[in-house]
């Protein structure tokens, strides 16, 4: 049986004030890490992940978090949310770049198909979705859910979007 492949995270996107902005994953969900992470989303809401499958990704400019966001297992569908690129840091690619770090991650742990919540206001991380292929869908158990109503896009992974994308593939 062959080796589990190591998957590259640490992604140069551009230079900033202090040097290059890079895109890596979370290792240590220590207290400096935490502290970052409370102060980075203290003016909105961020899931408690508790003991869930999950990892996080940040983008730095130095020791600058400039970006952030998670991608968790929850009853079998691989679930990628809290997505936040520092007002200064937009623009920039650094949302880009952390979505396919998810993507990448989730595929190379099996996933078929990826889960994204968000509201309907919110084009721009809409629009950074779509690009990969997400749709609109009622998530599992939505009785009376349309796509009026639903805060729900899925991608499925399927050769075709590797082929689109090879960047995605881990």
């Amino acid at each position: 049986m062959a080796a589990p492949r190591l998957y590259q995270y640490n992604v140069s996107i551009m230079q900033c004030k202090t040097g290059e902005i890079v895109v890596r994953k979370v290792e240590k969900e220590d207290a400096g890490w935490k502290a970052h992470f409370a102060a980075f989303y203290s003016d909105c809401g961020v899931k408690k992940l508790g003991r869930k499958a999950h990892a996080y990704f940040a983008a730095y400019c130095g020791e600058e978090l400039a970006g952030h966001s998670v991608v968790y297992l929850e009853k079998g569908r691989w679930i990628l949310d809290g997505l936040r690129v520092s007002p200064e840091y937009r623009e920039m690619g650094i949302a880009k770049r952390l979505t396919e770090a998810r993507i990448r991650h989730a595929v190379g742990l099996g996933a078929k198909e990826i889960w994204y919540p968000c509201d309907d206001g919110n084009l721009v991380t809409i629009c950074c979705h779509l690009r990969y292929g997400f749709e609109k869908v009622c998530a599992p158990g939505e009785p009376h859910c349309t796509v009026a109503t639903a805060h729900w896009y899925r991608l499925e992974v399927t050769p075709a979007l590797f082929e689109k994308f090879p960047v995605l593939k881990p």
